[in-house]
């Protein structure tokens, strides 16, 4: 073999080893490739409404969320699952602690009962309030009034201040007081419905081609809530110009304008508890008497009522539905016979309340029941100058029907979230 034949093998050679080492880095590219792919991830996001912890399907923008989930675990892929649950601020921080925790396991019982095999080590725990979830939405919100010290409040002052082993404040009392609460106010109404909510991160093991349509499709947003409720509001800026946002209260004292005008006046007294669920007490009571003409106008009634909110625009402004039971007394003549006796009541309501001041509402509501009552029967007849009252005989009534009829002129008073005292 001649010295020319010997360089051209070895050149030949050279070039496959090149060749080879080049498919070789190809293949590895590929399987390292290939084993990135192998696995995927995502955030669902479950949204929970004031104060609840059960999952609301037909709500909230959840339906589209849930569905998504059930079509990554009906792959039988999944490798892990962990479920946290948030609450917004507002509220004790004991309560909010226990909603977090619970948000979190109602998302994992509402799987189970749905047949969802959960993967072994997965984790369901409650956060806690989420501090940087309102810091994110107050960073995209260049609406909020007082932002600048919004944000430095949520950013900057601990969740907890302690002075000698004692909590003397804190960011959410140090956030209440940011623009006398106008940016908590806004907060609640714009933002916090959005963090009261459940966070699932879902790994499971995908291959390129078999991706689950749902993220195909549209990759779910970790924020994908639909909130009819949230009010725009133009004209607001980070010095607090513009509409004032609705506050907070507590407490409603009503008076029932129609009984009042049949001289019976009427007093409420309604607490809520949060945006869906109040209890209320109602007194009404009339005790008139003119004894010479042998006229009686007594009666009272007290009962208390628990009511269900629904399609509310704000707190104290929405339809409610009711439930009551109570007691009456009443002792009713007019000149002739008489009826002296007490009985009970129990049955439903539907009411409907709106603003017309910033303390001041109007409320309607109807009602209908059950009525047992017992009375004696009396007639006024006269002796020896003077008149006694004869009974006559004692009968009952049983009644279903219509037993109350409000239009009310309400006060609403405690704002929570108002600032107590004057400016520092």
């Amino acid at each position: 073999m001649t010295s020319h034949n010997t360089s051209k093998y070895r050149s030949m050679g050279k070039v496959l080893v090149f060749m080879s080492a080049l498919l070789l880095c190809g293949r590895v590219a590929i399987c390292q490739e290939r084993n990135v792919r192998t696995t995927a991830s995502d955030t669902v996001s479950v949204i929970f409404g004031s104060g609840s912890s059960a999952v609301d399907t037909s709500a909230f923008g959840n339906s589209e969320a849930l569905d998504s989930m059930l079509h990554i675990f009906s792959s039988g892929r999944v490798t892990g699952l962990y479920i946290k649950g948030w609450a917004s601020p507002e509220g004790s921080s004991s309560l909010n602690e226990r909603l977090a925790r619970e948000r979190a396991l109602s998302l994992r019982d509402w799987l189970v009962s749905r047949g969802v095999a959960l993967p072994s080590g997965f984790t369901a725990e409650g956060a806690g309030i989420d501090w940087d979830g309102a810091v994110s939405k107050v960073l995209a919100d260049t609406l909020t009034p007082y932002r600048a010290q919004a944000l430095e409040t949520l950013q900057d002052v601990p969740v907890w201040v302690i002075r000698d082993g004692k909590v003397v404040g804190g960011r959410k009392h140090s956030l209440m007081e940011v623009g006398r609460g106008d940016a908590f106010r806004y907060m609640l109404r714009n933002h916090f419905g959005d963090l009261r909510r459940s966070e699932a991160v879902i790994t499971w093991a995908a291959r390129p081609e078999a991706v689950p349509l749902a993220l195909q499709a549209a990759p779910v947003q970790a924020y994908a809530v639909y909130r009819p409720d949230r009010l725009e509001r133009p004209g607001l800026t980070e010095t607090g110009a513009g509409d004032e946002m609705p506050s907070m209260y507590r407490w409603a004292l009503k008076t029932n304008l129609l009984y009042d005008a049949i001289l019976m006046p009427s007093l409420e007294l309604e607490y809520l508890i949060n945006e869906k669920w109040s209890v209320a007490a109602i007194g009404d009571v009339a005790w008139w008497s003119i004894k010479p003409r042998h006229q009686y106008y007594q009666i009272a009634t007290i009962y208390p009522e628990a009511r269900w909110w629904f399609k509310t625009k704000n707190p104290w402004h929405g339809h409610y539905l009711g439930m009551y039971a109570g007691g009456t007394w009443y002792d009713l003549e007019n000149g002739g016979r008489g009826y002296k006796g007490e009985g009970g009541f129990a049955g439903i309501s539907y009411g409907y309340m709106f603003p017309v001041g910033r303390n001041l509402s109007l409320e309607f509501e109807v009602g209908v029941g059950y009525l047992y009552t017992e009375y004696e029967e009396y007639l006024p007849v006269p002796y020896e100058g003077t008149t006694h009252y004869v009974y006559q005989q004692t009968s009952a009534l049983n009644y279903v029907g219509p037993l109350k009829l409000k239009f009310s002129l309400v006060w609403r008073f405690w704002d929570i979230y108002k600032k107590r005292g004057g400016a520092r």
